[in-house]
């Protein structure tokens, strides 16, 4: 999908049954529950924290459309990923 279909988005978000919408519990994200192998992390900080399969992002509207994911990032992950890349100043 691209940001050049916005009815996608719209269809997506209507066909998507609300009660496999989750909250992440470490970014506080909503989430499609099937997406994740973790029940309370999104797929993104199932992934920073324990290693598991990163979902392959595709935005639009600010959302992931695989996902549910809106691209937050808690503070505590933040300085996680700051602290392991390589080419970050302390």
């Amino acid at each position: 999908m691209t940001t050049s279909h916005p009815q996608l988005v719209a269809n997506f978000l209507i066909v998507m049954d609300k009660s496999r919408i989750k909250t992440c519990d470490e970014c506080s994200s909503l989430y499609t529950l099937e997406t994740s192998k973790m029940s309370s992390l999104c797929p993104q900080c199932s992934h920073v924290l324990y290693g598991y399969e990163l979902c392959t992002h595709e935005f639009i509207n600010g959302r992931c459309v695989k996902c549910y994911w809106d691209g937050s990032v808690s503070d505590y992950l933040q300085r996680l990923l700051h602290n392991n890349d390589p080419g970050s100043v302390p």
